[in-house]
């Protein structure tokens, strides 16, 4: 049946493979509406033929029997075009108008980035045999600009010989092999292992050593989890009694109380989940699914443990109890090792820094009186819990502030052009709130009760700049030794998602 738009949700199947040889599967069977497929990881597709030069059912059964390393959806989009079109920009502007979804719908990314799980294979046909070819992915989907390159070439001889669907298939077969390639599935890997006489059943070992590193993370993931509940149960009383005791008129301790009622609902959601996880069978801890509930589970359980800890803490503060000094020097904390960290990003910097690093500098001293004073105040009773933690969060956000102007100072300095920036950019971004969605610092009243995108942290900080550095450097280097691939969106505004084309 021949539609414009083709959207299909896959179930997952399982390939057997052994040296050199594809085994025999099962053919594809409807049960109940449901197609199942032969390959594996492989989500909704969406195929937009503008172009007219797709078999779709061809391309279909080809995408049906593709291993994809994570659960991947894959969108084809096809275009007649003119030589000089930018079709990451023509890809972006259709995906705007026509496939919103294309585009991640996560607060923190803007819309600035492809979802997440996204394929985009982008065919803009110029004329028999010539045109461009686009690949787009998500962010945690991406390659480096080298493989990129490879996933387009194996597309090259077909596109010349305008054989379009045995193109993109190509495309598609290749992007499915490098995307999120665990290290054993490495080429350079097993070309040395087959060089010392173990060639036959590479296959079957790489599936074997994969289902063995799911098992590992599942029971490490599981393990972990079980620990932080574990400390929940232990503090358990202890948590009940301190909500009981939370003031009320607190903006703080009204939060907090609100924070307990569903910290109990979900305190005894994990422990369901603990005794599932612990009777899980071996395929199931083998699968990318137990491997995805192991770690919810160790999360949620993580967060729970955190939360007690700022209730416990707030009890503590607010009936000025014999451990009160002990819990305002934990809700600091935070903030402390963030001052005595600042050294390591403005010591021996470059001139062009100097400014932006003698603020920094300025500000350590500054916010290591603040905090000093405000601990005194409170001891004194001088300033009540509540303005002790406003004026805490305050001096935290001043600190955010300066490490944003030091990020633009250091982005400025190191990037060569705009695409480079938007590359910092991103990375940094990316350290930022991925520490701040894996929950709480340390169990402070702060962390619990705001957003973890709201608070910087310098050891945040230097990991998405030494990341950002590091895609930068991959980048000249992948541009140097190819420059067949162009990357960024021109008229895209601020939009920097992972992706680029080439000419065949």
């Amino acid at each position: 049946m021949a539609r414009s738009n083709l959207s299909r949700r896959v179930v997952s199947g399982v390939a057997v493979l052994s040296f050199g040889l594809l085994n025999v599967v099962a053919p594809a069977q409807a049960v109940s509406g449901v197609q199942i497929h032969a390959g594996e990881n492989l989500g909704e597709v969406s195929i937009e033929d503008t172009a007219g030069v797709i078999n779709r059912d061809r391309l279909m059964d080809a995408l049906d029997e593709l291993d994809f390393n994570e659960p991947t959806n894959v969108a084809v989009y096809t275009r007649d075009g003119e030589y000089s079109d930018d079709i990451n920009t023509k890809t972006l502007e259709f995906a705007r108008k026509s496939h919103p979804e294309w585009i991640s719908a996560k607060a923190e990314d803007y819309g600035d980035y492809w979802a997440d799980g996204l394929l985009i294979i982008t065919l803009s046909v110029e004329g028999s045999g010539d045109g461009q070819i686009g690949t787009y992915f998500g962010e945690d989907r991406k390659v480096t600009t080298s493989q990129m390159e490879s996933i387009h070439e194996a597309g090259y001889d077909d596109f010349n010989l305008s054989r379009w669907t045995d193109g993109v298939i190509a495309v598609a077969d290749k992007a499915s092999a490098i995307m999120n390639r665990p290290w054993y599935k490495s080429p350079a890997l097993w070309w040395t292992v087959a060089a010392g006489g173990g060639g036959t059943g590479i296959v079957l070992i790489s599936s074997a050593a994969m289902r063995s590193s799911r098992r590992n993370n599942f029971a490490q993931e599981l393990q972990s989890g079980t620990e932080h509940l574990t400390n929940v149960t232990m503090d358990l009383d202890e948590t009940e009694i301190a909500a009981k005791t939370l003031p009320t008129g607190s903006t703080h301790a009204a939060e907090l109380e609100r924070r307990f009622a569903d910290f109990m609902s979900k305190y005894r959601e994990s422990f369901d989940s603990q005794a599932k996880l612990e009777a899980a069978e071996k395929k199931y801890r083998s699968s990318s699914r137990g491997v995805d509930a192991a770690k919810k589970f160790k999360t949620d359980a993580q967060n729970l443990d955190l939360t007690d800890d700022a209730i416990i803490a707030a009890a503590a503060l607010y009936t000025r109890s014999a451990s009160w000094e002990d819990a305002w020097r934990a809700q600091t904390k935070p903030l402390a090792d963030d001052l005595a960290q600042i050294s390591t990003l403005i010591d021996g910097v470059d001139p062009e820094l100097m400014g932006s690093a003698a603020a920094l500098a300025s500000y350590r001293e500054t916010a290591t009186q603040s905090l000093e004073s405000l601990g005194t105040q409170l001891k004194a009773e001088q300033i009540d819990v509540d303005a002790a933690l406003d004026e805490l969060s305050d001096l935290r956000r001043g600190l955010t502030e300066r490490l944003d102007e030091f990020a633009k100072a250091q982005i400025e300095a190191y990037a060569e052009n705009e695409d480079e920036k938007e590359e910092m950019r991103r990375e940094m971004e990316r350290s930022r709130y991925s520490t701040a969605s894996q929950g709480p610092r340390g169990g402070t009243i702060l962390d619990v009760l705001n957003p973890g995108s709201l608070y910087w942290s310098v050891g945040s900080y230097n990991a998405g700049y030494t990341a950002g550095t590091n895609s930068v450097d991959q980048s000249r280097e992948s541009s140097s030794s190819s420059g067949s691939v162009s990357t960024g969106y021109s008229g895209g505004g601020s939009f920097s998602g992972s992706g680029g084309s080439s000419r065949f």
